[in-house]
Parts: structure tokens; C-alpha cells; sequence
């Protein structure tokens, strides 16, 4: 029960990442390379503090580790490139087709049996989700969607790989060496574009950025790899709709948003599906 706590955490957590994005008007790769930069730092620092830094055994299984931080930067890209091509209802439905395709690929990559409560949950999930975009405008078509659907779909693609590998290295004990990994990849190949891209930081900017970095990069992360050593993929996959459920009464109460009666029962749904993966948690411990 803990380790699933730790994950819906760090959905929270991750849940104000659209209103941190709007307050801080910066071009999203500054945004990443600025937040993974001080996460890079602060990681080791807590891990030190802890007792537990060490890259003992990375060089062992280095191709797991460039696979995760591809599908990271791969997944931020195009969900960010989708955000800017379509409307968001479009964006953020196509990139959470990831546990869809998460249910798919576990079995046949990390093999992990296909469980019951996923194929009863997971329907509830993305019929919550549906409701919500729904609720946001709806899905829209056309050629001017095309690439952005595209993208959008390619981001879903690379987040159901980046918790599936996550997964793997969680279940070596690698979990605390993937998030400083993933960090210091992040923040090197975000470094020559952030710098090349015209910005400017006040105060209120940096106070949010370190925000950002200490929250959304440092704590978020070490919650969810920890937590991936007991939690099988597909309910994190499932799980990971907490995040957008999450926009719904953070719009009531800090954009005066009021949530359509079909976001309220999306969000009722979401939640159902949410109780049955943690329920079924708590009776099949021995499956993981």
C-alpha cells in the first residue's frame, strides 16, 4: 500500500506541471534542462545524505539506461511538440494511450503477466479520461491535428516504454541510480538548446525553477522509481491517470475553472479504477 502511495505522490506532484509551465513562460526545454540541472545536484546530495549514492553496476547494464533517458527525452519532446500542434484535449488524450500500450508490451519485454484487475481497470481509466477531454473540448480532427496527434501518440508510445524500463531497473535495485542517470543525461542534451534560446529569468522565475527542480525532479522521481520495485507497470501505467485527474480541481481553485459534470464523473471513474488496482494490491502481494 505505501509503494502506491508513493506513486500517486509523484502524480500529484506532477499534476501542477501545467500551471507551473504557464507562471514560468519559458520555452519547455528551458523549462527541462533548468529543473533536471538542479535535480541533478539535489539528488546526489539527498541520496549522499542517506547513505545510498552509488553507481556501482551502471556500466553493467548501460544500454538500459540510454534506452530510459531516450524514451524520457523522447517522451517530453513530443508531448511538448503535440501541446503546440493541437488543442490540449487532443495532446493529452494521445499521451495517455501509454498504459494501453503499457498492458501490451509488458507481458512480451519484462514479462509480466497480463492481471485481471488491469483488464477491468483499465477500460475505467481510459473511459474516465475520455470523459475529461471530452469535457475539455473534445477530440478534434484535421489536417492541422495531423502531426500533433502524431506526436502525441508517440509521446504515450515513449512514456509506456519509460515505465516498463523504469520497471526493470527498479527490480535490480537500480532505482536510485536510474533518476541520477536519467537527470545528468537530461540535463546535458537540454543544456546547448536552453543556452542557444533567447530567455530571460527574474526572481519569481528562479523561486519557481528551484521549485520545480527540488518537487517535480527531485522528490517526484525518487518516490516513483522507489515505489517501481514493488508496483508491476500496469498498475503505475493505471495509476499515472491520478495526474491528469489532478488538473480537474486545481483549475477550480487557482484558474476559477469549474468542472463540467462530465469531468466530475471521468474523475469518479479514474478514481474507481484507481481503488481496484491499490485493493488488488493489497490481496496478490505475492504476485510482484
Amino acid at each position: 500500500m505505501n509503494n502506491y502511495m508513493k506513486i500517486v505522490a509523484a502524480m500529484l506532484i506532477w499534476s501542477t506541471w501545467g500551471m507551473m509551465i504557464r507562471w514560468l513562460s519559458l520555452p519547455p526545454v528551458v523549462v527541462l534542462f533548468y529543473t533536471a540541472f538542479i535535480a541533478s545536484i539535489a539528488v546526489p546530495l539527498v541520496l549522499k545524505a542517506r547513505g545510498e549514492f552509488s553507481l556501482a553496476g551502471v556500466s553493467t547494464v548501460w544500454p538500459l539506461f540510454c534506452a530510459l533517458a531516450l524514451a524520457s527525452i523522447v517522451n517530453n519532446l513530443t508531448y511538448f511538440y503535440a501541446l503546440a500542434h493541437t488543442t490540449v484535449s487532443n495532446a493529452v488524450f494521445t499521451h495517455y494511450t501509454a498504459p494501453v500500450f503499457v498492458a501490451v508490451l509488458a507481458p512480451f519485454l519484462i514479462a509480466e503477466r497480463l492481471q485481471r484487475v488491469t483488464l477491468i481497470s483499465l477500460p475505467l481509466a481510459v473511459s474516465g479520461m475520455v470523459l475529461i477531454v471530452l469535457a475539455g473540448g473534445g477530440f478534434q480532427l484535421g489536417n492541422e491535428h495531423r502531426w500533433g496527434i502524431i506526436a502525441g501518440t508517440a509521446s504515450g508510445v515513449a512514456y509506456a516504454f519509460l515505465i516498463i524500463i523504469s520497471r526493470r531497473l527498479s527490480q535490480r535495485l537500480m532505482h536510485h541510480k536510474a533518476v541520477v542517470v536519467l537527470l545528468w543525461i537530461t540535463a546535458s542534451v537540454t543544456a546547448p538548446a536552453a543556452f542557444v534560446i533567447d530567455h530571460h529569468l527574474t526572481t519569481r522565475t528562479v523561486i519557481l525553477l528551484v521549485i520545480g527542480g527540488l518537487a517535480h525532479s527531485t522528490i517526484a522521481p525518487l518516490l516513483y522509481f522507489s515505489a517501481l520495485r514493488q508496483v508491476i507497470a500496469q498498475h503505475a501505467a493505471i495509476l499515472g491517470y491520478i495526474e491528469p485527474l489532478a488538473a480537474v480541481p486545481l483549475a477550480f481553485m487557482f484558474l476559477s475553472e469549474f468542472p463540467p459534470l462530465s469531468a466530475i464523473v471521468g474523475g469518479f471513474l479514474i478514481l474507481s479504477s484507481g481503488y481496484l488496482v491499490v485493493r488488488a494490491s493489497t490481496g496478490n502481494r505475492h504476485n510482484f
